[in-house]
């Protein structure tokens, strides 16, 4: 059985990494700051709608973070360890553009 994935988690990472709050987010996304809590807490989940404009309003790709939401057991031929260098490069990548784009 494939995992659940954790957007929650994924936002609030790249979130805390670009250096925004749950309300500055909320308010990029035009979302309410209640909803993005709840998503990043695990009580919601978040609608295709909700990332992509999350993704939007942190500047990376919904890709990015559909990758960073997925459990080892959805990476197909990854182990836990590939998986959490690949995680941890990302987040250096995400960290790097937001410098960049600072």
């Amino acid at each position: 059985m494939v995992g659940a994935m954790k957007y929650g988690k994924a936002i609030r990472v790249v979130r805390t990494a670009r250096g925004v709050t749950q309300k500055g987010l909320a308010e990029r996304a035009s979302l309410d700051q209640s909803h993005i809590s709840m998503v990043e807490r695990g009580v919601r989940e978040p609608s295709v709608g909700t990332l992509e404009a999350v993704s939007v309003a942190l500047g990376v790709p919904l890709y990015l973070l559909i990758l960073l939401a997925s459990e080892t057991e959805d990476l197909k031929g990854i182990s836990e360890e590939q998986a959490g260098v690949i995680g941890r490069q990302l987040l250096e990548i995400v960290v790097h553009a937001s410098e960049i784009q600072g």
